[in-house]
């Protein structure tokens, strides 16, 4: 097998769970039918995850036990968790990652709106291309 277990970063940049106001992870979720490769540079990005710099920033971002986590920054509601298996040769795939499926924390529009929204949450604040 060529991919290798997460390896998190221990930067002192790393964003953690604790530098936000959230709430616990939601017990009523769902997979999301998401495929995705990262260079291993932007897995780093990921990984080193998000905090919102003013009221117009929407998403707080953090990684823990191998998973990164996408929680609205207004409401600390968890929604779209993702965990990344790193090659052995470089990259980084999504490996499993679902949405909070409770319509009072979270709205979906269903999977291609569920998959448009994570993508344009990467590209727009990690600057990583979809």
């Amino acid at each position: 097998m060529d991919w290798k277990p997460l390896s998190l970063t221990s930067g002192n940049d790393m964003i953690r769970k604790s530098d936000w106001k959230t709430k616990p992870l939601p017990l009523k979720r769902e997979k999301l039918g998401y495929e995705k490769f990262f260079s291993d540079a932007d897995a780093e990005k990921l990984l080193n995850g998000y905090k919102p710099r003013d009221m117009d920033d929407k998403w707080f971002v953090y990684s823990e036990d191998g998973w990164i986590y996408f929680v609205r920054s207004w409401t600390g509601n968890h929604i779209f968790g993702l965990k990344l298996h790193f090659k052995a040769v470089g990259g980084a795939k999504v490996i499993e990652i679902w949405f909070n499926s409770n319509p009072q924390d979270f709205r979906s529009l269903g999977e291609k709106e569920n998959i448009r929204l994570i993508d344009s949450i990467i590209e727009t604040m990690f600057k990583i291309e979809s």
